[in-house]
């Protein structure tokens, strides 16, 4: 697995795995009806704000090579992990990780943020794997969705 850049040539795959990995998320929080597409939040939820990544991962397909695949994606922006999303069907692959630790790596920020969705259990337990810690509960408006209203766990890290 390797993690690089975003380029322009990465738009649909990750594209694919937000509609796909967001619907699993608000499946286990806000409900499926919050749901937009990353193409409708992505300019408002300042998707490109600052550092973006993307895992790859080799996959042989038809018999040929290996292929790299993208299958997963963060962002970063001013000390916040404001994205990471996995390939629901890559998920439990050390992807999510790998992405998570590149970030901590990258930046030399003393604390670094972010916000999980009450009810997304997995997502959480990744986090607090790494160290961080939940320091507040907040409800209020859906990022992203405005209409509904959510309830989120805003998580630190420091730098050891």
């Amino acid at each position: 697995m390797t993690v690089r850049p975003y380029r322009p040539g990465d738009w649909d795959a990750i594209a694919r795995i937000h509609d796909t990995a967001r619907l699993d998320e608000l499946r286990c929080s806000v409900g499926v009806e919050a749901f937009l597409t990353l193409a409708e939040t992505h300019e408002e939820e300042g998707l490109f704000d600052g550092e973006l990544w993307v895992a790859e991962v080799a996959e042989v397909a038809d018999g040929a090579g290996p292929e790299p695949v993208v299958a997963g994606f963060a962002a970063f922006a001013e000390a916040e992990l404001t994205w990471l999303y996995v390939d629901p069907a890559r998920q439990r692959q050390g992807i999510g990780r790998t992405l998570l630790r590149h970030v901590l790596e990258a930046d030399d920020s003393a604390r670094i943020e972010c916000t999980v969705l009450a009810g997304n259990d997995n997502a959480r337990a990744l986090y607090e794997s790494a160290g961080f810690v939940v320091v507040e509960t907040k409800t209020g408006k859906l990022a992203g969705n405005e209409r509904f209203a959510a309830t989120g766990h805003v998580m630190e890290w420091h730098r050891p």
